[in-house]
């Protein structure tokens, strides 16, 4: 009864825990996610879900194509002759592959529009520029810039400003005979270039932190963005996830964590598993068989033996070994020589055993006439026993 009273309070005290767990996950407010994402998907500070759902307004909507591949292999088969390619990342990590498709599609017309910090070697020397990443850079603090464009009809007077831990980088060098200037920052660094390859044009932007949810709802710096972007021909549009797609790959958890309902959901299916360790994973005591408790089957024995005798009338036979029994009683109980009867043997078992010098003699006599005769009646066998017994009495009386 006390078990089964500890355990309900324990099943009580686990379920009282894990509903003021959710409870307080519920009331909770969900931390800021600063983490970087540039996805489209994405709904936190510093992911693109706005500027794509606004990409309509400047591009045929229908005309707008996402690609989950390199672009190598998204556009082997197309057939399009001219088009805009978007990738807005923290990293560009384009490979050999992904740089020479790249060229042959700008070759023929079409433009591809970079935003990021770090950019792939092979990129870089391709199309010849070179990126100052030395930034002085807390995340924390209110880092702040002003991002200006050089064109005459996009330009502001003052700029666009951006904080919340915003990267100065800018372009340490570049070919100025295909290169074109759009963008500086405030200590007149170069931060966004146009460079001119065949038909088509590069526009490389080091400020992707700019296309960012976070910074279009900030101010007017929305501006920003959309004039950097007009520089693109009207024309279909490829927005790229490949590369920020591997930068989420890393945690197979991250989605599931950041959606409310599956994240209640794992929660839940954890505690599950918790409680059926608790509770189901008990050990299980196999059945206790029952085990008959052995039976003394001395006094059966003893039963057996009499009637046997009782049956076969041999009196002399148990009046013999009452005897034997008794001198081996005088032997272990009280170290008495009994191989030779006399007189000296009657007084040391009278002294020793505290009985009747008289009583010890006749004992013997009666055993001794048991040596003569062939048989006894059950009178004599009776008498005889009350005699030992009357001996085995008096030991008892005067040992206590």
């Amino acid at each position: 009864m006390a078990k089964q009273m500890k355990n309900k309070v324990l099943v009580y005290g686990v379920v009282a825990v894990f509903a003021l767990y959710v409870v307080i996950l519920t009331l909770t407010p969900t931390p800021i996610n600063w983490s970087y994402s540039f996805s489209k998907n994405d709904k936190i500070p510093f992911g693109n879900s706005i500027l794509f759902e606004e990409l309509g307004q400047l591009f045929p909507a229908e005309q707008i194509k996402t690609s989950h591949s390199a672009i190598y292999n998204f556009l082997e088969d197309s057939v399009d002759e001219k088009q805009s390619i978007i990738y807005i990342n923290d990293r560009f990590n384009a490979d050999e592959l992904d740089v020479g498709k790249l060229l042959d599609i700008v070759e023929g017309g079409s433009s591809v529009f970079v935003a990021a910090i770090h950019f792939s070697e092979v990129f870089k020397d391709t199309l010849g520029f070179k990126v100052d990443e030395s930034m002085d850079f807390n995340f924390m603090g209110q880092d702040s810039t002003v991002l200006k464009l050089v064109n005459q009809k996009l330009k502001t007077p003052w700029g666009y400003k951006y904080t919340k831990g915003f990267h100065k980088v800018s372009f340490e060098s570049y070919d100025t005979l295909r290169t074109s200037v759009l963008g500086i920052n405030e200590q007149a660094k170069t931060n966004f270039v146009r460079i001119n390859y065949g038909s088509g044009n590069f526009y490389i932007n080091t400020n992707p932190l700019a296309f960012t949810n976070y910074n279009l709802l900030k101010d007017n710096n929305y501006e920003y963005v959309f004039k950097s972007l007009s520089y693109l021909p009207y024309s279909s549009v490829i927005w790229d996830e490949h590369y920020k797609q591997k930068a989420l790959s890393a945690s197979p958890f991250r989605y599931i964590l950041s959606q409310k309902a599956l994240r209640y959901a794992w929660y839940l299916l954890l505690f599950g598993i918790l409680t059926y360790m608790v509770f189901g994973a008990k050990r299980r005591q196999r059945i206790i068989p029952i085990v008959t408790a052995p039976q003394n089957t001395t006094l059966t024995f003893i039963e057996t033996i009499g009637r046997l005798y009782f049956r076969k009338q041999n009196h002399l036979d148990i009046a013999k070994k009452k005897y034997t029994y008794f001198l081996e009683f005088l032997r272990s109980k009280y170290f008495i020589q009994t191989s030779e009867i006399s007189t000296e043997l009657y007084n040391e078992i009278a002294e020793k055993c505290d009985v009747p010098h008289r009583t010890v003699k006749q004992l013997f006599e009666i055993a001794q006439k048991l040596e003569l005769v062939k048989s006894i009646s059950e009178e004599d066998l009776d008498q005889f026993n009350k005699k030992i017994e009357f001996f085995y009495d008096k030991c008892k009386a005067n040992k206590k």
